[in-house]
């Protein structure tokens, strides 16, 4: 994608991108002006990007690049998702690491393990989409990083993913370590869940990228790769000693995943890709099974096909 800048006074960006339709490449080119108002041009430690006047925050080239990719690529966000605006989120997102890793961080009780809709229904069998995002390479941080600093990198990273869980109307099942498993009821909207779980797991790896791994870096932290696995199926709700938490094939399949997923990875099952939309689709390519992949499609019987797309 070609991404220039017209006039350094008026803030007018144009972009150049080049897609496939069809089988056939098509450039596409559009304008976006940024109020000047609101926004100057920077030039900080030998990288350009802009200044939020009033978020008083620099904001690098990357993450513009990534708001058009966004534009052009993606919207599987549905029309009742709660994040309308993976940019603007972006920037809260980035403030709020900051303000943590200089501050500390009270988590938010808003965004614990919502357990109201599980308790509601409580026994029954339901279609859900379940996600797993785990940190991948842990162990190698926790060798190298002071108990305080892992835990609070930890909670950092736990914190800002249930808030896009909860953005695209899933709910935090539980926090396993330094994994966060989120469900996506699908029993109405059985399509608009999947894509919402989808789109929330690549909201997930741009946040990383965009939002959390700069201010980790600029702090001294190591930088994050999480990877990804998302399943959907018939799961029962059922209460396991005093906690609520689902029981079903789902919960193995996708945990699986996200074991065998690589850094920066996200992996889904065949029938999530199923139900995404044509246009998404292509993002993914379908997984090589090695010999160790011994999971069966619950529906057909046969070796269960897995997808993957690479941040």
């Amino acid at each position: 994608m070609l991404f220039t800048l017209k006039s350094k006074q008026d803030l007018e960006l144009t972009i150049d991108k080049v897609i496939r339709k069809r089988g056939r490449d098509k450039k596409i080119q559009f304008t976006v002006r940024l109020d000047p108002k609101r926004y100057e041009m920077r030039t900080v430690k030998g990288e350009k990007g802009f200044f939020d006047k009033n978020e008083k925050i620099f904001i690098p080239e990357a993450v513009f690049r990534i708001l058009m990719d966004e534009m052009t690529v993606q919207p599987i966000q549905s029309a009742e998702s709660r994040i309308d605006d993976l940019y603007s989120y972006i920037l809260e997102s980035q403030i709020r690491v900051k303000r943590a890793l200089s501050q500390g961080l009270r988590f938010e009780t808003s965004i614990v393990p919502s357990e109201q809709y599980l308790e509601e229904h409580m026994n029954a069998t339901l279609n859900i989409v379940v996600l797993y995002v785990d940190i991948a390479d842990s162990t190698r941080m926790s060798m190298t990083l002071p108990a305080d600093k892992l835990a609070l990198l930890i909670k950092i990273f736990v914190q800002e993913m249930s808030f896009l869980v909860s953005g695209y109307r899933g709910y935090v099942l539980k926090y396993a370590g330094d994994s966060v498993i989120a469900c996506f009821p699908a029993e109405k909207d059985f399509e608009e869940m999947c894509d919402n779980a989808v789109n929330c797991a690549r909201s997930m790896m741009k946040v990383v990228e965009h939002a959390i791994n700069p201010a980790l870096k600029e702090n001294g932290y190591p930088e994050l790769k999480v990877k990804i696995g998302i399943d959907v199926g018939k799961n029962k709700i059922v209460l396991l000693g005093d906690n609520v938490d689902l029981l079903g094939y789902t919960m193995s399949i996708a945990g699986k995943m996200v074991e065998m997923a690589r850094p920066g990875q996200i992996l889904i099952g065949k029938w999530v890709y199923e139900k995404l939309k044509k246009p998404f689709k292509a993002l993914f390519s379908k997984v090589k099974l090695s010999r160790a992949w011994n999971y069966r499609d619950s529906r057909e019987g046969k070796l269960y096909t897995i997808y993957s797309m690479d941040a």
